[in-house]
């Protein structure tokens, strides 16, 4: 229903804010990590926010970006995550790590949440993997900023686009730096 609410932020507390928009009080839960990216009170603040329909009345949970909403629409989407268990996902886990973990299927490091078991982490894992898949953490981010200077370096080295492609299609996740990526790169090369 409410997409975005801003206005002037008049409470703020670790689990909820109010944002006072013309004249109306907004309740909204957020998790701590939102609740400090906010301003001080008496300040402009924005929040995405999804809303929650329920038998006794109607709940807002802000988010400070409108990927964090995405994700935790899709997070809820799964099969026994309602909106407070995936406030709870996010205040244990940071959203790329979340990510990370669905990706590769690591449903141990969703057992950490207080709540979620190994089947409900499995559940997890398997509902929510596809669903995902286009969304990017930080880290493959920057990894993929990386391969673009190691494509460049390879291609002023005379190696052709699909020989440089399948380097760094094989290059192992866990080497982080653009000399360490470029020397695997070289090295599976000259095999």
């Amino acid at each position: 229903m409410f997409y975005s609410i801003s206005g002037k932020l008049i409470i703020k507390k670790q689990n909820f804010v109010v944002v006072e928009a013309n004249g109306i009080g907004f309740k909204l839960f957020v998790s701590s990590k939102t609740a400090r990216q906010l301003p001080k009170i008496g300040s402009h603040s924005a929040l995405f926010c999804y809303t929650n329909f329920k038998q006794d009345g109607v709940e807002l949970y802000g988010f400070a970006s409108e990927r964090e909403l995405e994700i935790f629409e899709l997070l809820i989407s799964a099969n026994g995550i309602g909106p407070k268990a995936g406030l709870k996902i996010f205040e244990a886990i940071k959203i790329d790590n979340l990510l990370a973990a669905i990706k590769q299927g690591r449903s141990d490091l969703l057992t950490k949440v207080a709540g979620i078991g190994d089947k409900k982490a499995q559940r997890l894992v398997l509902e929510l993997r596809d669903k995902i898949k286009h969304y990017k953490s930080e880290e493959e981010v920057a990894l993929m900023e990386t391969d673009v200077d190691i494509e460049k370096a390879l291609k002023n080295l005379g190696y052709r686009q699909n020989e440089i492609k399948e380097a760094i299609k094989n290059l192992p996740s866990k080497v982080k730096k653009t000399e360490e990526r470029l020397r695997a790169a070289l090295k599976f090369l000259s095999k």
